[in-house]
């Protein structure tokens, strides 16, 4: 609660610059901060009260380890944005780590893989950016941040997990823009499209760990309907469990972090991974 209420304050630090928000027509008073209407482990979005609608994106937790970002992010975001599938960013407040939008709304039911592969899909074919994913040295920090007892079981069950393995095919993969973090906290629609509302995490890396990453809430016969929009006929099944081993690790040492009650104990990951 705390937290929301401090980003709630942020976020109208912010609202105070409305005279520079980049709009068709400029607003003729100042809007007002509306209702929270989702919110993520780093991030929460609320309606902003003015015409046209708008939407505020402010975080009120890091959950990226690299320090550049934001200004990543809102690359991404614009490319994104001008292909229609992410809201057009209307003005960005590095100092706050805030963003006002066009107006979407979110999800009023579970998303189907033919739709996430279909977003996933126009992702990839985004223009390259500069910053690659890094999975490797990204795995290594969180295991330091581990207790020493939990970073050596962590270690352990890697090793008997085949992670790098599963790394190194991912890394020698050719790269391409992804978003990184295709959850269901990060999806909202505008009108019939699926877009994506966070790129904290978007790079240059392997679509086989951005559609595993994406494909984790999803049940079996959806996932199926993802890759084949993603892939085709022409999914790599090797690429495919390197991107399940590495998401789901990715996944499981990210809430040891962000959101340890939900964080599986290593033996658990392990025996989820089939024991091998």
């Amino acid at each position: 609660m705390a937290k929301t209420m401090a980003a709630a304050d942020r976020l109208s630090r912010t609202l105070d610059e409305w005279r520079h928000w980049d709009l068709p027509a400029p607003l003729t008073h100042a809007p007002l901060l509306g209702p929270l209407l989702a919110q993520g482990s780093g991030h929460a979005i609320y309606e902003i009260l003015c015409t046209p609608p708008l939407i505020g994106r402010i975080r009120h937790q890091s959950t990226r380890l690299a320090e550049t970002a934001f200004g990543t992010e809102l690359t991404a975001w614009k490319a994104a944005a001008l292909q229609g599938i992410a809201p057009g960013v209307v003005f960005c407040d590095p100092a706050e780590q805030a963003i006002i939008c066009q107006r979407v709304a979110p999800l009023d039911a579970p998303v189907s893989g033919r739709a996430l592969g279909q977003l996933c899909h126009r992702i990839h074919q985004l223009p390259a950016l500069s910053d690659k994913l890094t999975l490797r040295s990204d795995i290594g920090r969180y295991l330091e941040r581990l207790p020493d007892h939990l970073s050596r079981a962590w270690r352990s069950v890697m090793r008997a997990g085949g992670v790098e393995d599963a790394m190194t095919r991912l890394e020698q993969d050719t790269p391409c823009l992804c978003h990184n973090d295709l959850t269901a906290g990060n999806l909202m629609r505008e009108g019939n499209e699926l877009v994506a509302i966070d790129w904290e995490y978007a790079a240059m890396g392997s679509r086989y760990f951005d559609v595993a990453i994406a494909a984790e809430c999803l049940s079996s016969a959806e996932r199926v309907l993802m890759v084949n929009e993603v892939f085709g006929a022409a999914a790599d099944e090797a690429l495919m469990n390197a991107g399940d081993c590495i998401a789901s690790l990715v996944t499981a040492l990210w809430e040891h972090q962000y959101a340890t009650a939900q964080a599986p104990d290593p033996s658990t990951w392990l025996n989820g991974r089939g024991g091998a």
